[in-house]
């Protein structure tokens, strides 16, 4: 009996001394996580550091943070993706309104669509400068950015708009954003505090980790999310006539401040098709959205962009269909839907000619 109690002790202290160790061995890691950011990226030791330190929820809608900074993003004064806007000088401005694509997640710093847009526009054009203002928004539906966009056009007194909208942003939705009132500021110390080295173990383990190994763990994620769930083949219809309503509505709002709007196709890198070769990005896509099934991506950036260039024909706004001229190309995406700089270059190039034709058309009425 005593040699059994003995036995036992001796078990729970080598499982005590093992945690503790763990325990060690976790805060060291953390510890040195956080001081890489701090050397790295002038990043504050105490509390959370990631991507949404970018943002803050306000009694108006989501903002990017005043000179907000992570990693290799920094905002400028007015918490948008890009340099300073410049006093006005005669200069003939564009926003890009839209979500993630046009803010940039993949590309380098200066590369970013919107951007190589602005060095298009001075570049083709001998008399006017062109300053293009990125009002992408990661996460922002075309819908619920409205009185974003007429905020700045109110203070930057632009002459285009170019509208970017993301389709999967609509999934699950039933009810159009436009009208409905903005979230309500998240109150205060309601993050749970995280552990920075997990962050910095899980983009590690996808720069060294084969595709196949990446898209099993992922596939094993989405079954353990949807367990007993039963799964979306397709976008409801209320969700496309939610994607629809809003559109117009950014339409109609960009006309009554006075600005031209030109719609934009979303492009992928599947382009209508997709194929095997893209699984695994087709599953990092779906990561996002696990309740609907892979080949529903597909069929709803189909959709969604037919509802676009019927939106554009309809209300007479300039269509760019970036989805047949970028769609399907994957050297110039970084994932499924995100450009890589040759795509952003691409896209800018794609975009110069009808912005300077609407810009100059803009400026003459």
């Amino acid at each position: 009996m005593a040699n059994t109690d003995i036995t036992h002790s001796t078990r729970v202290r080598k499982i005590a001394s093992a945690a503790w160790l763990l325990c060690v061995a976790v805060l060291t890691l953390e510890f040195a996580a956080r001081i890489d950011d701090w050397v790295h990226f002038d990043a504050p030791l105490i509390g959370n550091y990631d991507f949404d330190q970018l943002f803050r929820v306000t009694d108006r809608g989501i903002r990017g943070v005043p000179n907000g900074r992570y990693l290799r993003w920094h905002l400028n004064a007015d918490g948008l993706n890009g340099p300073e806007i410049r006093p006005n000088a005669g200069q003939t401005r564009v926003i890009v309104y839209g979500a993630s694509e046009p803010f940039g997640i993949y590309e380098d710093v200066g590369k970013e669509f919107p951007r190589a847009l602005e060095s298009e526009l001075n570049a083709q054009s001998t008399s006017v400068r062109y300053e293009v203002v990125n009002a992408g928004v990661p996460g922002m539906r075309v819908g619920s950015g409205i009185n974003y966009l007429s905020e700045l056009s109110d203070r930057l007194h632009p002459k285009v708009v170019v509208i970017y909208p993301t389709p999967t942003h609509y999934i699950g939705v039933t009810l159009p954003y436009c009208g409905r009132p903005p979230r309500t500021v998240m109150p205060a110390g309601s993050r749970v505090p995280e552990l920075r080295v997990a962050g910095k173990f899980k983009d590690q383990m996808k720069r060294v980790l084969p595709v196949t190994a990446m898209t099993w763990l992922r596939k094993v994620s989405i079954a353990w999310q949807t367990r007993g769930e039963d799964l979306l083949t397709q976008i409801a219809p209320a969700s496309l006539d939610a994607f629809e309503f809003d559109l117009r509505c950014a339409v109609t709002a960009a006309r009554d401040s006075n600005l031209v709007p030109i719609l934009v196709t979303h492009a992928n890198r599947f382009g209508d098709s997709g194929g095997d070769q893209d699984a695994g990005w087709l599953t990092g896509w779906r990561q996002q959205y696990p309740e609907m099934r892979e080949e529903g991506f597909i069929d709803l950036e189909r959709r969604a962009n037919a509802a676009i260039r019927k939106i554009a024909t309809r209300e007479k706004v300039l269509l760019v269909d970036a989805a047949v001229a970028l769609g399907g190309r994957t050297e110039w995406f970084a994932d499924h839907a995100h450009f890589n700089n040759e795509g952003a270059a691409r896209m800018a190039a794609l975009l110069a000619q009808p912005v300077l034709a609407t810009a100059t058309n803009a400026r003459t009425q």
